[in-house]
C-alpha cells in the first residue's frame, strides 16, 4: 500500500512525542547531535524527501500547504522546545513554498504560447504583485483588520505574512516575512495598537462593511 503524506506525518508525530529534554548552558539552549532539535529535524526530513520526490511541482506545492496545516493542528508540540521547533519547521515550509512558486512562475514565463489568444493575454498581463503605496506597517495593519473583520478566511499568523509577501510589494520593494512579523509586533506595542494612519484604514474597512452587511 502506497504511503501518503498524512501517513508520513503521523509517523513523524509518533516519533517526536517521546522526545524530551533540553541541554541548557548559561547562555541558553545548546543543541548537540542528539538534541531534541536535531532529532526532530532528522525525522522531518522524511516528509521533505517524500514531497520533493513528487514529479509534479503543483502537487509539491499542495503537499507543502497540507504540511503547514498539519503542523499548525498537531498536538505533538507539547512543550516550549517543541513549540519553537514548530515555528522553525513552518518557516522551512514557507521557504520551500517560496522557492517552488518562483520555479513555477519561471517555467510559465518561459513556456512559449504562440496562439493569438495567448499573445493577447501576455500583452495585457498585470503586475504579479500589488504595489502598496503606504508603509509596510500600514499594510500589515490592513491585512490584520481584514482577517479580524471576516473579509478573509482565518489562517495562522505565519501564513498571513507569507501570503502578504507573495502578493504585495511596498513602493516597489519586495517584502520579508520576518520584517512583517516585526511590524505587527511593533503595532501591538504602541499605545494605540495601530500605525499613524490606522484610523483611516479602519474607516475604509468600516465603509466596506456597510456595503456588505453580512460582515457586520
Amino acid at each position: 500500500m502506497t504511503k501518503t503524506l498524512k501517513d508520513y506525518f503521523k509517523e513523524f508525530e509518533d516519533k517526536i512525542v517521546g522526545i524530551e529534554g533540553n541541554i541548557v548552558h548559561n547562555n541558553g539552549p545548546v543543541w548537540t547531535f542528539d538534541s531534541p532539535r536535531t532529532r526532530i529535524l532528522k525525522h522531518f526530513r522524511l516528509i521533505k524527501r517524500f514531497i520533493v520526490a513528487q514529479q509534479d511541482l503543483e502537487n509539491q506545492r499542495d503537499l507543502w500547504l497540507t504540511t503547514v496545516d498539519l503542523l499548525n493542528d498537531s498536538k505533538a508540540f507539547n512543550d516550549e522546545v517543541k513549540e519553537k521547533m514548530r515555528e522553525e519547521l513552518l518557516a522551512d515550509c514557507f521557504e520551500e513554498l517560496k522557492n517552488l512558486n518562483n520555479t513555477i512562475h519561471l517555467q510559465l514565463a518561459n513556456k512559449p504560447d504562440t496562439t493569438v489568444k495567448g499573445n493577447a493575454k501576455k500583452a495585457n498581463k498585470p503586475d504579479a504583485k500589488f504595489n502598496w503605496q503606504g508603509s509596510q506597517t500600514e499594510l500589515v495593519y490592513l491585512i490584520e483588520k481584514l482577517y479580524e473583520q471576516g473579509f478573509l478566511s482565518p489562517i495562522s499568523q505565519p501564513e498571513k505574512h507569507w501570503l502578504t509577501a507573495q502578493h504585495f510589494t511596498v513602493k516597489g520593494k519586495n517584502l520579508n516575512q520576518k520584517n512583517l512579523a516585526k511590524a505587527r509586533d511593533n503595532n501591538l506595542k504602541t499605545k494605540k495598537g495601530k500605525p499613524k494612519r490606522g484610523e483611516e484604514i479602519e474607516q475604509i474597512i468600516s465603509a466596506a462593511k456597510n456595503q456588505n452587511p453580512s460582515k457586520t
